[in-house]
């Protein structure tokens, strides 16, 4: 499947709703494996992850995208690490993982430059926030206040 059928059909899933997306999902999941596509595995396990209900799912998923994309190796998915890394460090949040959580937000915090001022790199760079908030609320509100930072 090329590129642009295959985003097509992602589309397709997700106004599909959750429940209903997930065996379509999995059949592109089939597909992409079948192609040994990793940038259509890494899109895939994306979204797959958010049609999930329970955050270990999801992080199992979200760890799926991000192999994936490690093992492209081109610059196709260099703008995803940012949601990737902060949803890893969102689900390890979530299942009460602070370290792991930690470890993968000052990975999305690090890759987060990448980000376009539109409507996308505000909901990651709210993700991130939110994410680094919740694992160091101490640094995460002391920062804005620290006078030695300006």
């Amino acid at each position: 499947m090329d590129d642009m059928s295959f985003i097509e059909a992602i589309n397709h899933a997700q106004g599909l709703g959750r429940e209903a997306a997930r065996p379509f999902y999995e059949g592109l999941w089939e597909t992409a494996i079948r192609s040994d596509d990793q940038y259509h595995r890494c899109i895939v396990a994306h979204y797959m992850a958010h049609a999930q209900g329970e955050a270990e799912t999801q992080l199992a998923w979200h760890l799926r995208a991000l192999h994936a994309a490690d093992a492209v190796h081109d610059e196709r998915v260099r703008a995803f690490y940012p949601s990737l890394y902060g949803n890893v460090a969102d689900a390890y949040l979530r299942i009460g993982d602070l370290a792991q959580a930690q470890c993968y937000i000052e990975k999305a915090s690090a890759a987060a430059s990448i980000l376009q001022d539109d409507g996308y790199g505000r909901m990651i760079q709210g993700l991130i926030a939110r994410v680094t908030q919740a694992v160091s609320p101490d640094d995460a509100v002391a920062a804005p206040h620290d006078e030695s930072s300006h």
